[in-house]
């Protein structure tokens, strides 16, 4: 029987960057990944990823349970299905968030290790940032960080604009000081993604001690006397055990949870109801669900300032030519080039910057808002950053295979209503200011007629919702916490050799598009785990 010293469950973000960590210590690693392999060249090139938001073979697709507060709207919530996770199929936003978030991480663990002071060297480590250095950014880590190959002149627009309205221009959002307005970096290198296939796993593919099963859903875990000693998978539907020392949990927030319930680690009451043998009864176990949720202001715009039709007809033809000669012009772009972070119910409040304000040089819309006829124009998107409201994420029968009931539980707080109220109104305010006005012709949705309250309300709950980056599900904290499921080591209570390395850790979301920090937090936890 062939027992790996580590099985990684997930190999996404977080489970790529603990294998490379634990096979250059000399430890042999299996990977189990549910996905394919990563070899897509759309998915290498920065614009590449916005096509498959729409039905991608790459992405599991997600339906919540109706949502009583959103007039029953239900949420489609994608995760990544394929080697490299995230870091393959995302926006390659690079952000970090601020050391506020980072400051409750330590209070609800009492351990300093997971500060901003402590995580700042993962990051840097990890790092190889095209423009800045110092303390803050790295320069010879793996993965490549830089300023958008391309800037739509719309975006430049929009940044006059923000200072017009009073924020100063912040050239660097991941130096702990997020207020301002600025472009963002992205990972890219070259012209390219740099996803954790390419950075981290490429150099290390022919090393004995990697081994990796793709296609593959891990459906529990085998745990015998209180000790985890191996997983249960299904592929083409064949079932096999496989045996490791040690298992590491990174199948994300929606999914490294239910795994754990069908293991018989859960709320004891939900898992006696489909007849699960009780392991450990951890009441947290997905509860704690948050996630980044938007709202879209859409206004119709002049042509030749945006984003609009650059990927069809000639004008694909040229910039794709363009890109395979020169690695320049708008595929370079991910097509959402700068951002401001700012508290919309007071701009000058620098401590605590509330929102995101995504500016995207396109009419953006999806299923809520379909009917729109595309055209040229600006989206602001109002993303909240550290939303107070919670959901959970349940399983619903004793199949591992059946998909959980996922509540994201959007806008369940009056707090983030307010906010998010504050910030359309705010929206508006910047389409009239110039220049950014100069090339508004008119505002789409909400539409100029819905001007109070209680109607723009009703307007984001129509259209709230996830900015894909779920996380919490497996929150860590101390000891005397009920609803913590991970020590500050980030090990399952209860259970011996099992620990969770993915954002499903979160005792609170940061403010952060959640791929660098997934990369920092699985650095952080295997650099604690190897120092055991």
């Amino acid at each position: 029987m062939n027992t790996f010293d580590f099985i990684i469950v997930g190999g996404g973000t977080s489970g790529t960057v603990t294998a490379e960590k634990l096979i250059k210590n000399g430890h042999s690693v299996l990977i189990i990944e549910e996905g394919k392999k990563n070899n897509n060249p759309f998915l290498s090139m920065p614009a590449g990823w916005i096509p498959m938001l729409d039905g991608s073979p790459y992405l599991k697709f997600y339906k919540s349970i109706p949502q009583p507060q959103l007039g029953n709207r239900q949420h489609d919530i994608a995760q990544a299905k394929i080697l490299g996770g995230g870091s393959s199929v995302n926006g390659m936003v690079y952000m970090r968030g601020k050391p506020s978030d980072y400051d409750k991480w330590v209070e609800a663990t009492g351990d300093s290790r997971w500060g901003w002071d402590s995580l700042i060297d993962n990051y840097v480590k990890l790092e190889n940032n095209q423009r800045l250095a110092g303390k803050y950014h790295g320069t010879e880590g793996p993965i490549k960080v830089s300023d958008p190959g391309y800037v739509a002149e719309g975006s430049n627009l929009y940044i006059k604009t923000m200072q017009k309205l009073g924020l100063p221009y912040n050239r660097d959002f991941n130096d702990g000081s997020q207020y301002g307005v600025g472009l963002m970096q992205y990972t890219i290198g070259n012209g390219k993604r740099c996803d954790t296939i390419s950075s981290l796993i490429k150099p290390i593919l022919n090393s004995k001690k990697l081994n990796i099963k793709l296609n593959t859903a891990v459906t529990k875990l085998i745990i015998e006397n209180k000790k985890a000693i191996g997983v249960e998978t299904i592929s083409n539907g064949r079932s096999e055990k496989i045996y490791g020392k040690e298992i590491i949990l990174t199948a994300g927030a929606l999914v490294t949870p239910k795994i754990l319930m069908h293991s018989g680690i859960g709320e004891e009451k939900l898992l006696k109801s489909f007849d699960i043998k009780v392991e450990e009864n951890l009441i947290g176990v997905g509860k704690n669900l948050q996630d980044h949720h938007e709202v879209p202001f859409v206004t119709r715009a002049k042509p030749g300032f945006g984003y609009f039709k650059q990927n069809k007809g000639l004008r694909m033809i040229r910039n794709g030519l363009q890109y395979l000669l020169f690695k320049s012009g708008p595929v370079t772009s991910n097509g959402v080039d700068c951002c401001s972070f700012l508290n919309p119910e007071n701009l000058q409040d620098q401590s605590n910057p509330k929102i995101k304000l995504y500016c995207v040089q396109i009419m953006y819309t999806d299923r809520d808002t379909k009917n729109i006829k595309p055209d040229h124009g600006v989206t602001l998107t109002s993303c909240i950053m550290n939303p107070k409201s919670r959901g959970d994420l349940k399983i619903k029968s004793s199949n591992p295979l059946d998909l959980p009931d996922i509540n994201p539980n959007f806008l369940s707080n009056q707090d983030d209503i307010n906010t998010l109220l504050a910030s359309v109104k705010l929206a508006r305010e910047v389409i009239k200011t110039k220049p950014l006005s100069d090339i508004i012709l008119e505002e789409v949705l909400p539409g100029k007629n819905v001007n109070d309250d209680n109607s723009l309300i009703n307007y984001c709950k129509k259209t709230i919702k996830t900015n894909w980056h779920p996380v919490g599900t497996c929150k860590m904290g101390k000891e005397n916490d009920p609803m913590a499921v991970l020590n500050s080591k980030l090990q399952v209570k209860g259970i011996d050799n099992l620990r969770v390395f993915d954002v499903s850790m979160m005792p609170n979301i940061v403010a952060a598009n959640t791929n660098a920090p997934a990369m920092a937090i699985a650095d952080k936890a295997t650099e604690i785990m190897l120092k055991e």
